[in-house]
């Protein structure tokens, strides 16, 4: 949740929109509200429910207007939820390292609870009291800040048109936004499939929760990826530039399955297009041997008369 900036409602050109999500509040989930600004001026305020109604209320008026109402047919074809499994989740990922806490939550066991939230939290400010000694800075990894506005955006994001002729589909790795292309398929299809060189940090950054782990009474734990966004120095840009070789990246087990699954496919339209060749040239060549001039009746009348005259000289020669 929280403001998302510079944003256009329809046109481009068109006065900005600053909407702000709000993933639960007392109204409900899916909450929005945002303003339409031209300049400094606020033009109309937006609220409502992304999902379900938007109203718009113009300034200086006193009354709101329906401004979006998604129809009942696209509301069913909203996107299923999908929790990536454990085993597939970096060690930093926010479930699978407040796993135990919330296991003791779900169990009822509010002291519990209590105490895997606290090392959680020990262990973040122990990383900032190291990082202030020895002043490293914070860098994130999928953020930067505007050095302007100071307003955090999303560091990979891109505004390039969908082109159906080459894109074939967006997929997320690792917090950044992949577009999967016809000739980049045909390309990386080979190296894609298998898993790159994971960088090992040395020292104590790699003191991290494993999903295996036991809880904090038996193990070390780390700081959390959700709490501050000084709990996640791990995924800085150095990670990111060092964790695989250059040409090497590989995507996520999913994305490596939906990569292979368009492989097969590609593979089968071309062993198709190949079938389909072999079965043209074999239907020209049945063609063309159909077309020849057959020989006629006459001509296997002089044939057979050749043959008994043949046959006569052949006795009389004897």
């Amino acid at each position: 949740g929280g403001p998302v900036t510079g944003g256009h409602l329809g046109d481009p050109s068109s006065a900005p929109s600053t909407p702000a999500y709000r993933l639960r509040d007392c109204g409900g989930i899916h909450q929005i509200s945002g303003t339409i600004t031209r300049g400094t001026e606020v033009l109309a305020t937006l609220s409502g429910h992304w999902d379900r109604d938007v109203f718009i209320q113009e300034a200086g008026s006193g009354g709101t207007e329906l401004f979006w109402s998604p129809l009942g047919e696209f509301r069913e074809r909203r996107l299923k939820l999908r929790t990536v499994p454990l085993e597939e989740q970096t060690e930093l990922e926010s479930e699978r390292l407040w796993q135990h806490v919330t296991r003791a939550i779900r169990e009822g066991d509010q002291h519990r609870a209590t105490q895997e939230k606290s090392a959680l939290e020990e262990v973040q400010r122990q990383r900032s009291r190291e990082r202030q000694q020895s002043l490293t800075a914070w860098l994130p990894q999928l953020f930067q800040q505007d050095p302007v506005t100071q307003e955090w955006r999303y560091r990979h994001e891109d505004r390039r048109p969908w082109d159906p002729a080459k894109d074939i589909a967006q997929y997320e790795q690792d917090g950044i936004l992949h577009t999967l292309q016809r000739e980049t398929l045909a390309r990386e299809t080979p190296f894609l499939g298998s898993p790159g060189r994971r960088h090992q940090r040395p020292g104590p950054e790699r003191r991290l929760r494993k999903a295996s782990d036991q809880p904090s009474g038996h193990s070390q734990v780390t700081e959390s990826s959700g709490s501050t966004p000084e709990s996640c120095p791990e995924l800085s840009d150095e990670d990111e530039d060092g964790d695989l070789a250059p040409g090497s990246k590989s995507p996520c087990p999913g994305c490596r399955r939906a990569v292979q699954q368009l492989q097969a496919l590609h593979e089968a339209v071309l062993s198709i297009r190949g079938a389909q060749q072999e079965l043209h040239r074999h239907l020209l060549a049945t063609l063309s041997s159909t077309a020849r001039p057959r020989p006629s009746h006459r001509s296997w009348l002089l044939l057979c008369v050749f043959l008994v005259c043949q046959l006569l000289v052949n006795y009389v020669l004897k």
